[in-house]
């Protein structure tokens, strides 16, 4: 399952295009002790499209963390929160 997953940052529209494979591989990386900033950049740059990569980068490099707001938002969006309850 692939999604695009358009987010206006900094008056730009950009596409994501996130599936489950690189939804797994960020929470796996977090999940074993690794630096959340790079795995935030490496979910971002990995699923931007590539035509905006130069883009990204730029608004990356001008605004320190911002690959960890773009993180939170797509994982967000691409698996949002399940209301469970457990029955008894």
């Amino acid at each position: 399952m692939k999604q695009a997953i358009i987010l206006t940052i900094a008056a730009t529209d950009f596409t994501f295009n996130m599936t489950v494979q690189d939804h797994s591989d960020f929470v796996d990386s977090v999940a074993r002790g690794g630096s959340m900033t790079a795995a935030s950049h490496n979910m971002v740059m990995r699923t931007i499209a590539d035509e905006q990569k130069p883009a990204l980068k730029k608004v990356l490099e001008a605004s320190p963390g911002s690959e960890l707001q773009i993180a939170s938002t797509l994982k967000a969006e691409f698996s949002p929160v399940l209301e469970i309850a457990v029955k008894k």
